[in-house]
């Protein structure tokens, strides 16, 4: 037990660290500090140990130790619980993934870098950020996994998911309201890294007298996102409509479709204040930070569902086994 409380702890601090990259990321996107150790990497100037430092490389450096610790402790979380739980099939999921999407995220960091300037810099950027969401979202899956082995709580929950399990429409429906926030959040990235916060001024709902602008434009890169924003709260509600109609006595589903419309509130307030503002730092920040945990929050959702396209009696809903 004390191995596992031990890496229980790990998971905490490594889902912390996994976090600090997805912000320090935004952070350096909100300062324009992507070239603030110039073209080389992994190193500022091509140096370990930089002699001089403006605060864009201050960010940018910043930003790149995170990345370099938080993908050790990433690694070093799965492979321990990989070789701790070998029987587990989520532990291996979640532990795979965290590896394969932080690489991947470490390998566009090192693109966008050589890539700055260029017109595919804004596309790789949007690409990186997804796939810090997921590298987050898959860390914060094989924490949970791992307070669940030997956990009483987990054990009712289990039963309860067997005791009223859900329909492959519901088990869609989950799965399609993740992807649909995964594209979502691209159109919110490209917003961001094209620079078309303010796109529209600080004119809100409206833009301007255009409903359609162009989508070449920054207003209309801009307006793809309220719509796609707009369009993505209504089908959460629906999920959670769904949820309280149908699977109410699922305090797992009930409770996380609960956070998932409180977040998705608040992500639109945050989007609102953004543009009111003038698109102010801290509630950028903040803005990322809500995306972050409610994408999260849909994937365990996902998981509590189960696969729909895997082949089990209707209804029922796949558990990993305890190690």
């Amino acid at each position: 037990m004390v191995k596992l409380y031990l890496m229980r702890l790990l998971g905490i601090i490594t889902t912390i660290a996994a976090y600090t990259m997805v912000l320090l990321g935004a952070l350096v996107t909100e300062t324009g500090s992507g070239q603030g150790c110039g073209k080389t990497w992994p190193f500022c100037h091509g140096q370990i140990i930089p002699g001089t430092l403006t605060i864009e490389g201050v960010y940018e450096y910043t930003h790149r130790i995170s990345a370099g610790l938080g993908g050790f402790l990433i690694v070093l979380l799965a492979v321990w619980a990989w070789w701790s739980f070998k029987n587990d099939g989520y532990i291996k999921l979640f532990g795979l993934l965290s590896i394969l999407f932080v690489l991947a995220q470490g390998g566009l960091g090192a693109l966008t870098v050589m890539f700055e300037g260029t017109w595919g810099k804004n596309y790789m950027l949007s690409i990186h950020f997804g796939v810090s969401l997921i590298c987050l979202a898959s860390v914060l899956l094989l924490t949970i996994r791992l307070f669940q082995i030997k956990s009483p709580r987990y054990e009712r929950t289990r039963l309860q998911a067997q005791k009223y399990p859900v329909s492959r429409r519901m088990q869609y429906a989950t799965w399609g309201l993740a992807l649909y926030t995964y594209l979502v959040t691209y159109t919110g990235a490209f917003v961001r890294h094209s620079g078309a916060a303010m796109g529209c001024g600080t004119q809100f709902p409206t833009c301007g007298n255009t409903i359609l602008p162009s989508i070449f434009s920054l207003a209309g890169i801009q307006v793809l996102h309220r719509y796609s924003a707009g369009s993505l709260c209504l089908v959460t509600l629906l999920f959670v409509i769904l949820t309280f109609r149908s699977y109410r006595q699922r305090t797992d589903l009930v409770k996380g479709s609960i956070w998932a419309i409180v977040l998705i509130a608040l992500q639109a307030i945050c989007g609102m204040a953004i543009v009111l503002t003038g698109d102010l730092m801290v509630i950028a920040l903040l803005h990322t930070t809500l995306i972050s945990i409610f994408f999260s929050i849909l994937c365990y959702l996902c998981v509590q569902v189960g696969w729909p396209w895997r082949s089990h009696p209707r209804g029922q809903v796949v558990v990993a086994s305890q190690a």
